[in-house]
């Protein structure tokens, strides 16, 4: 294609993902603000205690991505029809707030075990109350942001995201200014400014369900949503769980290296969060429209196009990974620089996956996803029991590294096996 043609397409791509863009970079940004805010205003014990509750808020917040989020956008932009497409996504919305409300009972329960000293762990039961307003006011709101991007609102979900996310950090700061920030006052703030966004994005779409509409999204989701949440389980546990084993075999020091190598490598992770939200939608779409050749097609396309710049990026954090660590993190971490190279081919290797699994999910075959997953877990926790205990951080990227080559390698099998059946079935055009 000629390069006129390659900037007329670009520009038309930027000019239509803009507020795309615009809404990846906001929350990125307020996250980190957040993050450096509560980490200031807390101190090192009350930042501890606000983080152990925020880990419960993530996970809870992964199982509601993997049954309800994700299976709306790879199923809701295929239903071709108006009124069922609505019915869709009502359902679905119906689905996330019995959703929401059982993770905040269960909290409660849990919060009534721990006040009668009924489990093991020490936790202030003071704070469960903000904390399960916010596990209901966080999940809703995540849930329309996703609503949005499968009716491609882009400026909805922008303007909603100000208000969550720019509310958030502006009532931090004023909780700092009055003296009354605590653990409780942060949960507090973010429960408030994400239930007023969910609130507008309530009233502006219309997002109530009946019950009959709920029960047909359960059904129509239950099945890739169940081979889904097995398959981020596993995920899980052959990633972040790798950290657990380094800090437990080589010392959280050696975990902070590879930590501090993963955060270097932000800008792709920021990529890779725009392409969940936005590629199976449009993939969805292709695949409804023309079928497997549409689909293939948009996305192999997409592959293409971001190989290259992934790469450049990988390549420049990996030749000049030493000073940038330096500079980034401090001398201490100067010694971890080699660990950038693995980082940066197991992210490459990482579009790769991503755009096997947008497949896998649009022809609606997730079972082979939680299978592969559940695989990779048990070899790469294996692999880093048995190279931590030699190399220390580098066994561990090292795990992280053979558990994605295998991600790849196994996922590609299914994914040729249904492909071959749809180009015999269609006469559709070759993955290769």
């Amino acid at each position: 294609m000629p390069i006129k043609e390659w900037q007329t397409v670009l520009r038309g791509r930027l000019a239509r993902n803009q507020w795309l863009l615009a809404d990846q970079a906001l929350v990125s940004a307020m996250n980190f603000l957040t993050t450096a805010l509560l980490a200031r205003m807390l101190g090192v014990h009350r930042f501890g205690i606000f983080s152990v509750f925020y880990i419960i808020l993530q996970y809870l917040n992964s199982i509601q991505l993997a049954l309800i989020a994700s299976t709306m956008m790879s199923i809701g932009p295929q239903l071709r029809d108006g009124a069922e497409h609505r019915a869709f996504l009502r359902g679905m919305a119906g689905y996330q707030y019995f959703f929401s409300l059982a993770c905040g009972a269960a909290t409660a329960l849990f919060a009534v075990l721990e006040y009668f000293h009924l489990v093991p762990w020490n936790l202030d039961t003071s704070v469960f109350l903000p904390f399960i307003l916010t596990i209901i006011g966080f999940q809703t709101q995540d849930w329309f942001r996703r609503f949005c991007y499968v009716q491609e609102r882009g400026f909805t979900l922008f303007s909603n995201d100000i208000i969550s996310y720019t509310g958030q950090v502006a009532a931090l700061v004023i909780l700092w200014w009055s003296h009354r920030m605590s653990v409780n006052a942060a949960y507090y703030a973010i429960a408030a400014t994400s239930f007023a966004a969910f609130a507008v994005g309530f009233f502006r779409e219309d997002i109530s369900a009946t019950w009959n509409e709920t029960k047909i999204a359960f059904r129509r989701s239950w099945v890739m949503g169940r081979s889904l949440l097995v398959a981020s389980q596993a995920q899980w546990l052959g990633s972040q769980g790798i950290f657990l084993i380094v800090a437990a075999i080589a010392g959280v020091g050696a975990a902070s290296g590879i930590r501090a190598v993963i955060t270097l490598m932000g800008p792709v992770n920021v990529l890779y969060q725009l392409l969940d939200n936005v590629i199976p939608v449009r993939a969805a779409a292709a695949y409804s429209k023309g079928g497997e050749h549409s689909l293939v097609v948009y996305l192999r396309r997409v592959c293409v196009i971001l190989a290259g710049p992934v790469g450049v990026l990988v390549l420049i954090a990996s030749i000049f990974a030493r000073p940038i660590m330096t500079l980034a993190f401090g001398h201490a971490y100067a010694e971890f620089a080699p660990l950038v190279v693995w980082q940066g081919v197991y992210l490459w290797l990482g579009l790769i996956y991503r755009i096997l699994i947008y497949y896998l999910r649009t022809v609606e075959h997730a079972a082979a996803l939680a299978r592969v997953a559940t695989a990779v877990a048990a070899v790469s926790t294996t692999a880093c029991f048995l190279l931590t205990r030699r190399y220390g951080a580098t066994g561990g990227m090292e795990a992280l590294f053979a558990g994605q080559v295998l991600n790849v390698t196994l996922i590609l099998v299914p994914v040729l096996r249904i492909h071959r059946k749809a180009v015999a079935a269609d006469g559709d055009v070759s993955i290769a």
